[in-house]
């Protein structure tokens, strides 16, 4: 049979719609890290109250990251995801109205990430469950691929659209554009129609199912190092491009200087997937590991050279990383997982991934006090690329190859 296109995934109905609602959520969250960082850099000129804020983000997201696993395998996930959106949409509203008439104080920040976190810790492994429950295997890479494009496509012009907007007339009105995309979003998952499906191996209780999904991995033997590296290279990435970042630029090339060249990490991603969708990734999760020590290159560049040009080709080639830790992650987990452990596998992966980020948040800014901004980022960077030499050495990662998928 001829073989179909990469674009195909987009005419079964119920994945398009999960698609549009996915592009919608991903506009609003192109704009919103970055309009974040300068509302809080506008009210307490500080990288250590700029880490405490996204810190209360990261800390419920990865302390509840686990039991959210285990809830969206119990419940229908695109309901879950729908009632997600839903109360984050209010959320970030709250925080759109407190930023644009000028009342935000810290605090009020850091209890809006607080629940915005919260939410996320379930509507993170409920959303990387819901392609393979959508399309066939074969039609699943092709997925993957488009949704990678949609985000970094979007990624190119909403931080440079959000630079702008935080120029010109205040972080305030990105926040609301982020809220209302939330609500979408919601409306678009709410028109997808899934059979419930029953659960026949779900457990008494949340925590008995966490508990089988947790003697899983154990079981299968490459998430937990997988996730080890990450959790490394996610703290460094935190820490040195998600705070101290935003307060190099805010000092040297603004908040349009720094949009820009973070728009180019998207350019990287979108310009990877093209490629990506001729070839497999046989050792997948070796490529994983070196994808990710690619965000070296940004943070070598911020600790030697701040220039927004510069910088721009550091985020493409870490943008190119991030494209093959995207698909080589997603096409291990839907080839090695079955379909009823996803969530709790992703779960599992995520709060190790993720458990370090509060603290790469919350010492950089100290660190870079007690030493200097520069050395801490070039500090971060040689660890970065460190990790990603051990990590693509070590056999449980280097060993696990993908089989070749039968097209249609």
């Amino acid at each position: 049979m001829k073989r179909r296109d990469h674009l195909s995934p987009l005419a079964v109905a119920n994945f398009r719609w999960f698609f549009l609602g996915e592009t919608v959520n991903s506009a609003g969250t192109a704009m919103a890290g970055i309009a974040l960082a300068f509302a809080v850099l506008e009210i307490s000129d500080s990288a250590s109250a700029l880490g405490w804020v996204l810190a209360a983000w990261t800390g419920p997201m990865v302390a509840l990251m686990l039991l959210g696993g285990a809830l969206a395998d119990r419940l229908p996930r695109a309901l879950v995801l729908r009632g997600c959106n839903l109360i984050q949409g209010v959320v970030q509203g709250i925080t759109a109205l407190l930023v644009l008439t000028d009342t935000a104080e810290i605090w009020h920040l850091v209890v809006l990430q607080l629940i915005s976190g919260t939410v996320f810790a379930v509507s993170y492994p409920a959303f990387h469950g819901m392609v393979p429950i959508l399309l066939p295997e074969a039609e699943r890479k092709a997925a993957y691929l488009l949704l990678g494009q949609s985000d970094s496509l979007l990624r190119i012009a909403g931080p440079a659209l959000s630079g702008v907007l935080v120029a010109t007339v205040g972080p305030g009105w990105a926040l609301a554009a982020d809220a209302i995309t939330y609500l979408v979003a919601a409306a678009f998952l709410g028109i997808m129609r899934l059979p419930i499906g029953a659960r026949p191996d779900r457990a008494a209780s949340v925590i008995g199912d966490f508990k089988a999904g947790w003697f899983f991995v154990r079981a299968l033997g490459w998430v937990l190092p997988v996730a080890s590296c990450s959790l490394v290279f996610n703290a460094l990435i935190s820490g040195a491009l998600g705070v101290l970042g935003p307060s190099i630029a805010n000092g040297t090339i603004g908040s349009d200087g720094w949009g820009f060249a973070r728009a180019a990490e998207a350019v990287g991603i979108f310009v990877t997937a093209f490629f990506l969708a001729r070839i497999t990734l046989r050792r997948s999760l070796q490529a994983c590991v070196i994808g990710f020590s690619f965000n070296a290159i940004p943070m070598l560049l911020l600790g030697t050279w701040v220039n927004t040009v510069a910088l721009a080709v550091g985020f493409f080639f870490a943008g190119i990383g991030m494209a093959v830790v995207n698909l080589s992650w997603s096409l291990t987990v839907q080839e090695k997982v079955p379909e009823q452990m996803l969530s709790r596998v992703m779960a599992v992966d995520g709060f190790f991934s993720f458990v370090a980020m509060p603290i790469g948040q919350l010492i950089v800014g100290p660190l870079a006090i007690a030493f200097s901004t520069q050395d801490v980022m070039l500090g971060c960077a040689a660890l970065c690329a460190l990790v990603g030499v051990i990590g693509a050495t070590r056999p449980a990662i280097r060993n696990v190859r993908l089989e070749p998928v039968a097209t249609v």
